[in-house]
């Protein structure tokens, strides 16, 4: 009986329970679809809000592009104008200088160096407009100059003196008659860096006391020329063409010779650190009282060179070819003539300090009264042997 009692409680709980599950369902499905509206619109909303703020970044990313190049092409614009403003400045420079000097030439019947007034006047203009002026019109004015015949030295009218001028980056091609001829140019005691003198051929020139600091005279034809007391740094004579060459007293470090066409070239009483005569040919050379260091004659052939009374330190000869050279009364220290060729050679009365001459081809050779110091057996017994 109790049992009954008991299943019918059972089954009586059974709807109500479901009912309450069932409630239960529906409100939580109701609760998720009240939640379900709002976030859909907040994701909506951030996700506006998102690409609003790309699309305002975007503008300010192309607002300060645009606000860039406007700057950059208004300095553009501001830089070309004071190009131009420079420029318009240098020709009007330029243009008043040639009308005072042609104003000058007319009064002084064409020689600006008539009389000393004339001459110190012509003078202070033109230093004075090199250093205002750039290399180009630099080069008119010193072309403006060689055709009125002002920079040509001759009994009858001498040069403008220029010395002290320092003039940068000058090609002299844009001088020369058809950038290849420059005849009769007087330019002496000037300062010229990174000049420029490529196959122009040049004769009866002056550039004595002028300084060279880094220049080209590469394939050149050098003729009557005088270079006395010049000082030459970082130059190159590489295939160069020499004669009737006058380099007394000069100065040459960090010089490239390379010429197989030397001919009758001046050294005397000069003074050559780290030049380069390898494989060149050298006729009539005077290096008399020079003073050479660290010089190379690697494989060059040399006719009639006077190296009398010079001091060579650290000079190679090797593999060269000398006739008829004079070596008398020289000093020699730490000279190589290895596998040279050495033919009426005269070493008399020279000091020899450490020489070299291992496998060199001796015919009359002249060592009469030498002194030799700091040599080995071997060099002495094969210079004893020659006597």
């Amino acid at each position: 009986m109790a049992d009954q009692e008991q299943n019918a409680q059972t089954n009586q709980s059974l709807p109500v329970a479901r009912k309450l599950n069932g409630l239960k369902l529906k409100d939580v499905l109701k609760f998720l679809s009240s939640l379900l509206l709002p976030l859909v619109l907040g994701v909506f909303t951030l996700v506006i809000s998102i690409q609003q703020q790309d699309a305002a970044r975007q503008q300010r990313d192309l607002e300060i592009r645009l606000s860039s190049a406007e700057r950059y092409e208004s300095q553009q614009q501001r830089d070309l104008e004071r190009t131009l403003d420079a420029q318009r400045y240098q020709n009007q420079l330029f243009d008043t200088y040639i009308q005072e000097m042609g104003k000058l030439l007319e009064k002084s019947n064409g020689s600006l160096t008539s009389n000393e007034v004339t001459a110190t006047l012509a003078r202070v203009k033109t230093l004075n407009i090199f250093r205002q002026l750039d290399a180009q019109r630099n080069v008119h004015i010193i072309r403006f100059l060689y055709e009125a015949k002002q920079l040509t030295d001759t009994p009858e009218n001498r040069s403008l003196d220029l010395s002290t001028a320092k003039l940068l980056d000058i090609d002299f091609r844009d001088t020369a008659v058809d950038g290849k001829q420059l005849d009769q140019l007087s330019l002496a005691g000037i300062f010229l860096s990174n000049a420029t003198f490529i196959d122009i051929k040049m004769s009866n020139i002056s550039f004595s006391r002028t300084k060279f600091d880094t220049a080209n005279f590469s394939l050149a034809k050098i003729n009557d020329a005088n270079f006395s007391s010049a000082e030459f740094y970082n130059t190159s004579f590489a295939s160069t063409s020499f004669s009737n060459t006058i380099f007394t007293k000069a100065t040459f470090n960090n010089v490239n010779f390379l010429s197989k066409n030397i001919h009758s070239v001046n050294f005397e009483n000069s003074t050559l650190a780290h030049v380069d005569f390898s494989f060149s040919v050298l006729y009539n050379a005077d290096f008399s009282s020079a003073s050479l260091s660290n010089v190379s004659f690697l494989f060059s052939v040399l006719y009639n060179p006077d190296f009398s009374s010079a001091t060579l330190s650290n000079v190679n000869f090797s593999q060269a070819v000398l006739f008829n050279a004079k070596f008398s009364s020289l000093i020699i220290i730490n000279v190589k003539f290895s596998s040279t060729i050495l033919n009426d050679v005269d070493f008399s009365f020279a000091k020899l300090h450490k020489p070299d001459f291992s496998e060199a081809q001796l015919t009359k050779v002249n060592f009469a009264s030498i002194i030799l110091s700091n040599v080995d057996s071997s060099i002495n017994l094969f210079l004893n042997s020659l006597f």
